[in-house]
């Protein structure tokens, strides 16, 4: 056998083995060795960390970035953080299942939960594993509802998912999120059988929500919705958005976006979010990295799940 020192004959071994898929009698055959020699070779090169093996299981609990989470953590205040990644999983599926696994953690402490809108929620949401809490949580829909922005593909709203999932009955708000004047989200707030959905809402214990970057997904889709006027557009683009969270955009220093846009959704106040006792936001994709940063920096987010690919694009930017 060749001696501890002789590292290119174990990489030679381990290249032909676990690179190019020879089994022990053709290594043998061609490093003119035994076969049994082959095998300590092969455990040598183990043993010396010439070889690391690493198991990746696809339906195994999504793995996590301790120095990704420390770093986000520290940048902006955060009580916690996970940043996942899965093999051969696309980041929204790993943020999804690690966002789920927490949500089944925090419901059966809390007596209300609220629930925005996006992808990731929904995704999220259904992930989530059925559970039949006693008591069960209120329910609630921190923004009005919108095909779409919040319609799954088995055609229920994310509110009434999560709702189902945790044995509880949703307290729906029938009315849009999105209006095309600020007088007639006014008119529908006045309403009794809305404000009080909305009043609740805002004093719900946990809150799960997504959160968007303008001109990608569904935040160029809320802007559309509003139907601004040309010299809106512009007041709106002049205050230089970056983000939102429960359709109410934020500027890159994470300070909350006033009228045209503020005025035209029926959602939770910024100000009633940020006195939730705990958000949990969940985003996935590095092209949402301006925009989360700017959330992040408002305080808004408590707990935060998102990929290593968004995590590592909001940490370069900063």
């Amino acid at each position: 056998m060749p001696a501890p020192r002789d590292s290119a004959v174990i990489v030679r071994a381990a290249r032909l083995y676990y690179e190019q898929g020879c089994s022990q009698t053709e290594i043998a055959a061609e490093l003119g060795l035994s076969r049994s020699n082959v095998s300590r070779i092969l455990s040598q090169a183990r043993e010396r960390g010439i070889v690391e093996i690493t198991i990746h299981d696809p339906d195994g609990p999504p793995q996590r970035d301790a120095a990704l989470e420390a770093a986000l953590r520290s940048a902006f205040s955060l009580q916690a953080v996970q940043v996942v990644s899965a093999p051969r999983t696309p980041g929204i599926e790993a943020v999804a299942r690690a966002g789920a696994t927490l949500l089944e953690q925090l419901a059966p402490q809390v007596g209300s939960i609220g629930v925005s809108w996006g992808q990731t929620v929904q995704s999220t949401v259904a992930a989530l594993p059925a559970h039949r809490l006693r008591p069960a949580p209120r329910v609630l829909p921190l923004v009005g509802g919108h095909s779409a922005l919040d319609e799954l593909d088995a055609g229920e709203s994310v509110l009434r998912t999560l709702a189902d999932r945790l044995g509880a009955r949703p307290e729906m708000l029938y009315a849009p999120a999105v209006l095309e004047s600020g007088t007639a989200a006014a008119t529908l707030r006045a309403e009794s059988s809305i404000g009080s959905v909305l009043e609740a809402a805002a004093q719900v214990e946990l809150a799960l929500v997504g959160i968007g970057s303008v001109g990608v997904h569904s935040s160029s889709r809320i802007v559309e919705l509003m139907a601004l006027d040309s010299a809106e557009q512009e007041r709106f683009f002049a205050q230089r958005p970056v983000g939102d969270v429960c359709g109410r955009f934020v500027d890159a220093s994470g300070v909350p976006l006033g009228a045209p846009t503020d005025q035209r959704v029926l959602a939770v106040t910024f100000s009633e979010l940020l006195r939730v006792p705990q958000v949990l936001g969940v985003a996935a994709g590095a092209e949402k990295a301006a925009g989360l940063t700017g959330v992040l920096r408002s305080g808004a987010i408590h707990t935060l799940v998102v990929d290593t690919e968004l995590a590592r694009a909001v940490l370069a930017g900063i």
